[in-house]
């Protein structure tokens, strides 16, 4: 039981990081429409992309981290 509501919640959690990346990539156009240069846009882009990647790893390492206390 407990391993299907943790399978279901990490799911979630890969889908609403998906989304936020999906969010920062019509950001950074909705900045290139409103006259930023592209270069802007990227610079800004990659350091939301590390952030999220950030929250990626960690969450990766604790799930490590629980299973390898099984």
């Amino acid at each position: 039981m407990q391993g299907k509501r943790q399978n279901i919640l990490s799911k979630t959690i890969a889908l609403l990081l998906a989304m936020q990346l999906f969010l920062i990539g019509l950001q950074a156009k909705s900045q290139i429409d409103q006259g930023n240069s592209s270069i802007e846009a990227l610079i800004w882009m990659t350091q939301q992309y590390i952030s999220v990647l950030v929250k990626i790893r960690s969450l990766q390492e604790k799930k490590e981290e629980t299973d390898s206390q099984k």
